[in-house]
This record gives structure tokens, C-alpha cells and sequence, in this order.
């Protein structure tokens, strides 16, 4: 019937609109890229990135990473495996502001002070003792206490290897790529390392925790007296903050944490900050330990002097830019029934280049590809000195990508997407796909009560009723029949009953 097709077509049209409209949630791999030593290409690689004018560290192992892109400016041996010592704090109190809470309180257990060995950094807790996280934390930030580590991550997963077990997948998660920890504390162990770059990845995720912040910028807090101890003052370790402090402070430093093994040698891991630009800076394996803040100090300097950020898609309309070629198609489409496409690019997008360079010696070179690709219309290359420092999509649809240098350079390779993406795709699958199956079992209901109205109604027109007046006619006259039957059989019974 035709009813039936019109129902059955609305249901499709209906269908093929919500696949439309609702998101997709297309998984994207990210891209880092190769590093070539050309000005502005600072970048996650597996090559050094040293400038021929970087100063000379000490350091066997260093990086620079910009908080807020991730974008490298210096790297030495940052992919080398090394011994964190107690930096390594950095992660245990990353996991303990992201899974705990610091008004809680704290028992330091008989298995913590098992595992404690008195001849290292040490303040002093004993079993029993009770303290609040907040305490422990500046116990293990400050003064590098390894039994309040302990103490923090038996609080948080019940046990040290099940700790150890957290920092391993929030390491794998953040993207490491040379790390295994088997403690909260750094205290030695061959199956304990990472490497500069996935050290910065660790510090850049505590960045931006206000609690972590304050942590390390605190040049001292005090303990308040507990069930087993009088009141404790705390002292930090790293020197760049004490402002007074000759040739080891940096004004610009906002914090860091030390770190010291006879294997490791000196480490540190700090933050700098300056004209809206913030740095993370480790430095592995220096000897002395003093040369673990002048090379911070050095690299700092050099990356804050020498680089600059440049958003050359500021402000940018790029249907505007090819306005002639727009107008053309207008002209040549001008009778049809719809609008022309639109492009759009990442206004954010940002990359490093070197000081010395402006920005309108930075060229922008436009390559639309002849059909559209997911969505991706073509990329637009930005040139300098004949040289491609850093690459944009030109896209078919609003981008919603945050400022990064690294969203392709030369020599590109694709690596493994995050788990979280992987999980907020087949979340929105699963979403998508409920959504379209109630709507579809709704219009289906809506279509069986429809039809089968329409069945009732052509099966009322089929059924021949005999006619009502007709029907009551005869009823009137064997009536009247059945009264003379009644009446003739009285008269017999009184004509009997005379005679």
C-alpha cells in the first residue's frame, strides 16, 4: 500500500540523517616528526637536536619542552635510558593529587618502614605515625623523604608493587617511551629507569595540578606535631628558588625536584616561566651535583633567548585569501540550489622558530588536494629559506586541534594513538548506535499501530451488514405471527372447554 512505502521511506530518510549529524568520533593518530637541523623545527624525535650555538652542559642527557605545546627546543641523548633517582617523585606525586586527597590521613604502616632503608633521604617517620597527605607530600617534595613515597603509595594503591604497576600504565598513557619503575622513591634498581623525554611528559601532566605547583615553589613548610613526633621543618632541596643564592638561582623558576644515586648521579627536573612562555627542563647524570642547576640555567636562557613562538594562522581567513578563485566557482555555480564549500584551518596552530626570524619572511605555500580526504581539503606548508618548518590542514570542517608545533613537520611518522582517544571513539560509537535503534524501534512501533489502523478501517469496508431497517421489519412481523398462533390456540382451548 502506498501508505506503508511513504511510512517505510520516512523511516530511512529519518535514519540516514542521525548516522549524518551525530558525532563520529573518528580516532586520528598523532604525528611527531623527524628532526632536520633547519631554524624553527623543534620537535619530539629520536635524534639529538642540538643548535650549533647551544652552550655546553654537562649533562649526558637533556630536554626542553614547552608546557603548553609540547614542542621541543633542545634535546641532548633524551631518549637514552638513565637512572631517574628521585625525580621520580614527580610521578608519585602526579598519581597522588590525581587519585587522592590531601586532607586524608595517612598511617605509615610496618610494610612501609620495612621497605625504608635509614641511610638514605629520610624524615624521620616511624610505624603508627599518623599524617595527613597534604604532610607527606611536602615530607617527599621538599626534604625527599623515601619512606613518606612509601607511605603515599601504599595510601593510594595498597601496596608498593601495586603502585608501581600505576606509574607504569600513567607512564604508558602520557606516551614514554623508555621507562619502567618498580618504586615510588627512585631508590636504585636496574628494572628502574626512564629518560629525559619521558621525564618532561611527566612533569608537563603534574604542571597542571595547582597542588603540585605548589608544592614545588615552596621554599619550606612545616609539619605539624603528630601522634608519635613533635613538629617538623621542612627545607626545599632546589636551589634555583632561593632567590640570594649566587649563581644557582633563576629568577624565572617557578620549581623543580632533585635527585641523587651514586648510579644516577645528579638529576633534576624543573619549571621555568617567562613572557607567557613556560618551560619544563630535565637534566640526567651531571657530576657534581651544582652542575645539574647551571645547565638548567644555561638551556633555560638559551631556549627563552633564542626561540620565539609563532602563530602565523592568527587572524587568518583562507576563503578570503583565495577570494578569486571562489568567485570564479560563484560564477560558474551560480544556478544551482546550494552553497559552495568552505575552508578552514587551525587558528591556533603554533610552532617554534628561531628570534632572528620575522614572521613575514615566513611564507605560507597552499596545496589543495583534487578530492577531500576525511575531510582534509589540502595543507598549507610554511616556508623558510626554501625550507618547510612546519605544515596545517586545510579542512572542510571547523578544527577543534590545540596549538602544536607538531602537527607535521618533515620527515613525519605516525605513532600509536592514545588509549584515550580509543576509548572516546567506541564510547561515542556505542552512544551513536543506541541512539539510532531506539529511534528506528519508535518509528517502527508508530508504523505497526498505523498499519494495522489501516487494516481495521479496509476491513470495515469489506464486511456486508444486512440492512438494520429491514432487519427490524421482520422482527415486527413474526411478532405479529407468533400473537395469532397465541390467540387461535386460546380460542381452540376455549371452544374445548365449552363444549
Amino acid at each position: 500500500m502506498n501508505i506503508n512505502k511513504r511510512i517505510i521511506t520516512y523511516i530511512l530518510i529519518v535514519s540516514i540523517i542521525l548516522c549524518t549529524l551525530l558525532p563520529s568520533g573518528t580516532c586520528q593518530a598523532a604525528e611527531t616528526l623527524g628532526a632536520v637541523n633547519i631554524p624553527g623545527n623543534a620537535s619530539a624525535t629520536d635524534a639529538d637536536f642540538v643548535p650549533s650555538d647551544a652552550p655546553e652542559i654537562n649533562a649526558e642527557s637533556a630536554i626542553v619542552m614547552d608546557l603548553d605545546t609540547g614542542d621541543i627546543l633542545y634535546e641532548k641523548a633524551a631518549f637514552t635510558e638513565r637512572y631517574p633517582a628521585s625525580i621520580t617523585k614527580v610521578l608519585t606525586c602526579l598519581l597522588a593529587v590525581e587519585n587522592g586527597n590531601v586532607n586524608d590521613t595517612i598511617t605509615v604502616s610496618e610494610a612501609v618502614m620495612d621497605q625504608v632503608d635509614k641511610e638514605s633521604s629520610y624524615i624521620g617517620l616511624v610505624e603508627g605515625e599518623q599524617l595527613t597527605l597534604r604532610d607527606a607530600l611536602y615530607g617527599m617534595m621538599l626534604n625527599s623523604g623515601n619512606e613518606c613515597a612509601l607511605a603515599i603509595a601504599e595510601y593510594i594503591a595498597g601496596s608498593t608493587s601495586a603502585f608501581a604497576d600505576m606509574m607504569n600504565e600513567t607512564a604508558r598513557k602520557l606516551g614514554c617511551k623508555a621507562s619502567h619503575f618498580v618504586n615510588p622513591n627512585g631508590i636504585h634498581s636496574e628494572d628502574h629507569y626512564t629518560c629525559a623525554y619521558d621525564m618532561a611528559l611527566i612533569g608537563r601532566a603534574a604542571y597542571q595540578y595547582p597542588e603540585f605547583k605548589k608544592l614545588i615553589s615552596s621554599q619550606s613548610y612545616e609539619i605539624p606535631e603528630t601522634n608519635m613526633n613533635e613538629a617538623r621543618s621542612l627545607w626545599q632541596e632546589n636551589r634555583l628558588i632561593y632567590k640570594g643564592n649566587g649563581e644557582y638561582y633563576y629568577e624565572y623558576c617557578t620549581g623543580g625536584k632533585t635527585g641523587f644515586t651514586q648510579n644516577s648521579l645528579a638529576t633534576l627536573i624543573s619549571f621555568a616561566e617567562r613572557d607567557g612562555r613556560r618551560f619544563v627542563t630535565v637534566v640526567l647524570k651531571c657530576n657534581p651535583t651544582t652542575e645539574s642547576y647551571l645547565d638548567t640555567i644555561k638551556l633555560d636562557e638559551f631556549c627563552f633567548k633564542n626561540y620565539k613562538l609563532c602563530k602565523p594562522m592568527f587572524g587568518y581567513d583562507i576563503n578570503q585569501t583565495n577570494r578569486e578563485d571562489i568567485l570564479i566557482l560563484d560564477n560558474f555555480y551560480n544556478d544551482l540550489n546550494h552553497d559552495l564549500v568552505k575552508y578552514y584551518v587551525n587558528q591556533n596552530y603554533s610552532f617554534y622558530t628561531r628570534s632572528y626570524i620575522a614572521d613575514d619572511q615566513i611564507l605560507k605555500r597552499l596545496n589543495f588536494y583534487s578530492v577531500p580526504r576525511d575531510g582534509v581539503a589540502g595543507r598549507i606548508e610554511f616556508v623558510y629559506n626554501d625550507e618547510v618548518i612546519g605544515e596545517t590542514d586545510i579542512t572542510t570542517y571547523i578544527p577543534t586541534i590545540s596549538a602544536t608545533s607538531t602537527d607535521a613537520l618533515k620527515n613525519k611518522k605516525v605513532v600509536e594513538e592514545e588509549p584515550t582517544s580509543k576509548v572516546t571513539y567506541y564510547i561515542w560509537l556505542v552512544i551513536k548506535t543506541l541512539i539510532i535503534l531506539i529511534i528506528i524501534v519508535l518509528l517502527l512501533i508508530i508504523y505497526i499501530k498505523i498499519h494495522k489502523w489501516s487494516l481495521m478501517r479496509e476491513t470495515k469496508r469489506n464486511i456486508r451488514y444486512y440492512p438494520y431497517k429491514r432487519d427490524a421489519r421482520r422482527n415486527k412481523e413474526l411478532q405479529k405471527e407468533l400473537q395469532k398462533q397465541e390467540e387461535q390456540s386460546k380460542q381452540e382451548q376455549t371452544k374445548d372447554g365449552r363444549s
